[in-house]
């Protein structure tokens, strides 16, 4: 959805400045040294005034709750004084809204060469903001200026600053900029904090435990007053980042959109997955090729290239995952697996979930979405698995993939080309899906699936590929599956073997 952007109007207004200098980000100083004449924008400044376009219209569809609803959208509310209040007891640490971005705008802090912006550079909806950014009401308290906010080269030493329009509607999990203000440590329970590497969001974090219908209070004059970035030197913001690590690694994602990208050619795209490497005769060049799967799927999007992992959000609909977990909720069961060297089957070491088998014949829709996504037969599929993870549980580093031909499962010499995976409920905390070599997470999310290739069409394992689930915090549930480059042909895995689970056919 982030390939419509906005109409935008773009305005330059005067710097904010105070003859009195204040403490906090929000503000800046009124320079007694005489500001040298304003010359034409470089090229410099034209890349920079151009990303912070595309990420206000990032922003702008993430503010939208019909194309994105953060976990935390419900943690606070309104009350009759349009005063933040707590709708539920949040802990320190947790995200207890995000600060929304109704302005964008560039601040120029790059002097060199006699360069310096003299005005900021304003970007906002004229047609349901124009009346108030484009008036004399725009004042400095909804403004939010983080030093932090020029983390990327691309802006040319150039800081974006954000506001707020107070006749906008409010919109759940973006509602930081009616937070009350406070300026002792002692009166706040809250503090606003950049989203480093999503620039530029920002988090309102709960700097200690907030009992429900509790007044939210934002630290104005500690946490504002310093360099956040530095260290990461709160420690409720640590503890944010790793709560919601995988959360704020997906807003990453989108965030980096507004920043320049090589192209990639759409025939690539619907082209299968090839790289190429040297076997031990330097002569000898040896094609590296993936399964193919349908790209033209609604809602596919690419998470990563070289290995490619995709995803797809809302896969299965909210109504199927919740008949998916009540059908195998009563039938979950330890994880086991076969010992590669015994050939026993016994409790998987490394997944602590619990989990059930899932018959094709109870989930006839589930199954064409899957064949129709991997372009393949049912009898490619191994048996379906819904998988809880309860807080602590958890599935340590692997790559679902095997090296050379492998026997298991059902399979005979065969091997694993396809990971998809789905979550089957939103999950507040914890249980994100980490992929260490390639340096992002996942968040769960119901409905949304993956999809990885843990092994090539020439029976090579891709070790870029390793993932773990991490350590639950709150429930998670998932369903997961693997595409086989051959069909399932042993009787004791036939899907007639399978338990029937109830009789909802989901």
């Amino acid at each position: 959805f982030f390939l419509l952007f906005v109409a935008l109007v773009v305005h330059s207004c005067s710097s904010f400045s105070s003859d009195v200098p204040r403490k906090g980000f929000s503000a800046a100083a009124k320079s007694t040294k005489k500001v040298k004449p304003s010359v034409p924008l470089t090229s410099d400044d034209a890349i920079a005034e151009q990303i912070a376009k595309q990420l206000f219209g990032v922003c702008s569809h993430l503010q939208n709750p019909e194309l994105y609803t953060p976990s935390w959208a419900h943690n606070c509310k309104p009350n009759d004084d349009n005063k933040l209040i707590a709708s539920q007891t949040i802990l320190r640490g947790d995200i207890v809204t995000f600060y929304p971005i109704h302005s964008l705008g560039l601040r120029g802090n790059n002097e060199e060469k006699g360069r310096r912006r003299i005005k900021d550079y304003l970007i906002f909806d004229s047609d349901r903001d124009g009346s108030f950014f484009g008036s004399k009401r725009r004042t400095t308290k909804y403004c939010i200026d983080f030093p932090a906010m020029t983390d990327r080269k691309e802006l040319r030493g150039q800081s974006l600053f954000l506001d707020a329009n107070p006749d906008r509607e409010l919109v759940s999990g973006w509602m930081g900029h009616i937070c009350e203000q406070g300026t002792t440590k002692e009166n706040s329970n809250c503090a606003a904090i950049p989203l480093q590497g999503a620039v530029p969001l920002c988090m309102i974090v709960a700097t200690r435990d907030i009992s429900q219908g509790e007044k939210l209070i934002r630290d104005v004059a500690s946490n504002e007053g310093e360099a956040i970035f530095r260290d990461r030197i709160t420690e409720c913001g640590n503890i944010a980042v790793k709560n919601y690590s995988a959360q704020i690694a997906e807003l990453a994602t989108y965030t980096n959109m507004a920043y320049p990208t090589a192209n990639h050619d759409k025939k690539e795209e619907e082209r299968s997955l090839i790289s190429t490497t040297t076997t031990g005769n330097a002569e000898e060049i040896v094609a590296t090729t993936y399964k193919k799967i349908n790209l033209g799927y609604p809602g596919i999007q690419i998470l990563n290239r070289d290995p490619d992992i995709y995803a797809v959000d809302d896969f299965l609909t909210e109504e199927e995952c919740n008949r998916v977990i009540a059908k195998c909720r009563p039938h979950m069961n330890p994880c086991v697996a076969k010992n590669p060297f015994t050939g026993e089957v016994d409790l998987d070491s490394r997944r602590t979930s619990t989990e059930a088998m899932l018959p094709q014949a109870e989930s006839p829709s589930i199954v064409t979405k899957l064949t129709k996504l991997l372009d393949c037969s049912k009898d490619n599929l191994e048996i379906l698995q819904v998988l809880r993870y309860q807080e602590g549980q958890e599935f340590k580093a692997h790559t679902d993939g095997f090296q050379g031909p492998s026997t298991a499962a059902g399979f005979q010499n065969s091997g694993r080309l396809v990971t998809v995976f789905t979550y089957l409920n939103d999950v507040r905390r914890g249980g994100h899906t980490d992929f260490p070599e390639l340096g992002f997470s996942v968040a769960p999310k119901r409905g949304k699936a993956i999809i990885h290739f843990p092994t090539s069409e020439q029976l090579q394992e891709d070790k870029r590929t390793l993932h773990q689930g991490m350590p639950a915090v709150d429930e998670k549930w998932l369903l997961a599956t693997w595409l086989w480059q051959h069909q399932r042909t042993d009787k004791q895995y036939s899907e007639s073997k399978l338990r029937c689970l109830s009789e909802d056919i989901v």
